[in-house]
């Protein structure tokens, strides 16, 4: 689902629905009926997406598919580890394909990131370097086909349930 949005230089989500289309977008990460995906966000924006209590939480099943890191200084800059090793063909397989980001005032920084990788990159706001979509309430506005966005209870659910 999350090429749905995806662009070379990232894509910002902004409305009402934003927190909901990205709780789906990460369950569909680990939905096993998909492609498996690799994806990073700082504990913040996980705490903002799943609620509080998230830290009480654990995902352990889920293993290195789901990288938390504590801020977007350290998102980046495992990002920027894992760019090294690909290219000295250590290991690809570390790259994470999805990075739900929230990236703020830091965006031309992340964009820079994004330059050298080929990662979907999500963004919640206005994203200058790309396009931004709008997500009303029940779903992206300029989708065809309709979304069912989740609350955070939903996404824990899912998510502690998956692989």
């Amino acid at each position: 689902m999350a090429r749905t949005f995806a662009f070379p230089q990232g894509a910002g989500l902004l409305g009402p629905g934003t927190d909901g289309l990205l709780r789906t977008v990460l369950i569909d990460a680990f939905d096993p009926g998909t492609e498996p995906a690799k994806v990073l966000l700082t504990r913040s924006h996980l705490e903002e997406l799943l609620g509080d209590d998230v830290h009480e939480r654990t995902f352990d099943q889920l293993g290195a598919s789901l990288r938390v890191v504590e801020t977007l200084e350290d998102a980046i800059e495992h990002l920027e580890e894992r760019a090294l090793w690909e290219v000295t063909g250590e290991s690809a397989k570390l790259l994470p394909r999805l990075w739900l980001a929230a990236p703020g005032a830091d965006a031309d920084v992340v964009y820079r990131t994004l330059a050298s990788l080929d990662i979907v990159g999500l963004f919640k706001d206005a994203w200058p370097y790309g396009p931004t979509y709008l997500i009303d309430a029940d779903g992206p506005r300029q989708l065809t086909s309709r979304i069912s966005l989740s609350s955070a209870a939903e996404a824990i659910s899912k998510l502690s349930a998956a692989r």
